[in-house]
């Protein structure tokens, strides 16, 4: 019994003691993760030992049953795994290469910590990440700071600590040359504005075609006191791999023009994940695969290098985050309206699309092969709690009509999501985490109510 694997699941009953927990084999465990929705019906998955038979949608219940809806259900193998394809995509032809994690897609300390003993620097944009990542036992040395602000104690600390990072402005240059010495140089990295599919400069970072700022930057860095040793650029407008290859040559030309040798190459992230039919149907281009995608990348740096370039560092958001998390919510109330059948649920548009983008997440009913109920002749758009019209969720395909107490299991949440969700009527979901079978963020409570003052 020792080699089977536990998932919590059935409810805890005031007078049953701790929570059962449910055996699950390596199999089932293997669907759990794949989240292919072709298993959340009834077909009996037996395990090896033959003690039993449980179905993904049982498992997915059961815990629903035992912490509440609605719930996040994290799978940190997925980060890892996903982390892995990049780095060995791009290690193949150029390695030289370094894949990093990007904090703001999702701060959970669950990952973090996670992410940090793999091996992997932390990407963070703000110094409020910066301690998060610290507090979670990232060192100096396996953080990379970005970000459009910095304050000029966020660039002493750096200085101070080593911190590698990437200067957003002309003005954040001016005052590096005043922290940094002769003898201890301040060692920096600067970011180069992106031209965008539509055309336009992106706010961020300098515009290295206005000519006025590219003479005070060659003025700044002939200052002793900084060492340039990077350049990077960043943008999500384009995520084909040619796009990173672009990327690399532009930086390669800024370096030229400021004459330097960068020890790296920061080309950002924007990087898609493969995506599920639900939301491939719904996109209107093409996603590469990931490690193909690294490997094209990786190429063109040895073609234009051999090994001896610089470090290629990859900042993927979405591509290693999205899979990784599940929702459920349970559905309170069906009610007909002339533009169709809606379901209200007990989740929130704000836990699963904060950002609100044209990309709905995939929803599924969880139901039974014997289930009696009608089937429905319409998908069913699916609502939050929260009384905002805009609160979407997404459309539960057709298949059996959706009745009050159903649950609602939502894929692909796990980029932007928990750690945008706002404390705004539905507190944000707790986390259950597959790998450790624990909740790793609590539900809020009103004692912790951030931002509601005394």
């Amino acid at each position: 019994m020792s080699s089977r694997n536990t998932i919590s699941g059935h409810p805890r009953s005031s007078n049953s003691g701790p929570a059962k927990k449910l055996f699950v084999s390596k199999k089932q465990e293997r669907l759990f993760r794949t989240n292919e929705l072709e298993f959340l019906d009834d077909r009996l998955l037996q395990s090896p030992q033959g003690l039993f038979m449980l179905t993904p949608a049982e498992l997915f219940s059961g815990l629903a049953a035992q912490y509440g809806t609605p719930l996040y259900l994290l799978d940190v193998q997925k980060v890892l795994d996903a982390m892995s394809t990049l780095r060995d995509g791009l290690s193949i032809h150029y390695p030289n290469s370094e894949i990093t994690y990007s904090v703001k897609t999702n701060y959970l300390s669950h990952i973090l910590r996670q992410v940090l003993s793999h091996g992997y620097r932390l990407e963070v944009v703000s110094r409020h990440e910066m301690m998060l990542a610290q507090e979670n036992g990232a060192q100096p040395n396996q953080l990379l700071l970005n970000g459009p602000v910095k304050s000029l104690e966020d660039l002493n600390y750096c200085y101070q600590h080593s911190i590698d990072l990437n200067l957003d402005s002309v003005d954040e240059l001016q005052a590096a040359t005043t922290i940094g010495t002769f003898e201890k140089p301040f060692r920096l990295g600067l970011r180069a504005a992106a031209t965008l599919k539509n055309g336009n400069i992106s706010r961020f970072g300098i515009d290295f075609g206005d000519s006025e700022a590219v003479g005070q930057i060659r003025n700044l860095i002939q200052n002793p006191c900084i060492e340039v040793i990077g350049l990077h650029t960043h943008h999500s407008s384009r995520r084909d791999a040619q796009s990173y290859c672009d990327r690399i040559d532009h930086l390669s030309q800024i370096a030229e023009m400021l004459e330097i040798k960068p020890k790296y190459l920061d080309i950002g992230g924007g990087v898609g994940s493969t995506p599920p039919p639900e939301i491939a149907a719904q996109l209107t281009y093409p996603i590469d695969d990931p490690k193909q995608l690294a490997t094209i990348i990786g190429k063109h740096a040895f073609e234009k290098w051999g090994s001896q370039g610089p470090r290629i560092i990859l900042e993927p958001g979405i591509a290693v985050l999205a899979e990784s998390m599940n929702y459920l919510t349970r559905i309170v109330s069906v009610k007909n309206r002339g533009t169709g059948q809606i379901a209200v649920c007990d989740g929130s548009l704000f836990d699963v699309n904060p950002l609100r983008s044209t990309v709905h997440p995939p929803c599924h009913l969880l139901t039974s092969n014997d289930d009696p109920s009608e089937p429905s002749a319409e998908p069913t758009r699916l609502y939050g709690g929260t009384c905002m019209e805009i609160d979407q969720i997404g459309t539960l395909p057709v298949g059996r009509t959706p009745r009050p107490g159903d649950l609602v299991h939502v894929s692909n949440v796990g980029a932007y999501s928990a750690c945008l969700a706002p404390q705004f009527i539905i507190p944000p979901a707790p986390i259950y985490s597959v790998d450790s079978q624990k909740i790793v963020r609590q539900r809020p409570t009103l004692g912790n109510f951030i931002g509601a003052g005394k």
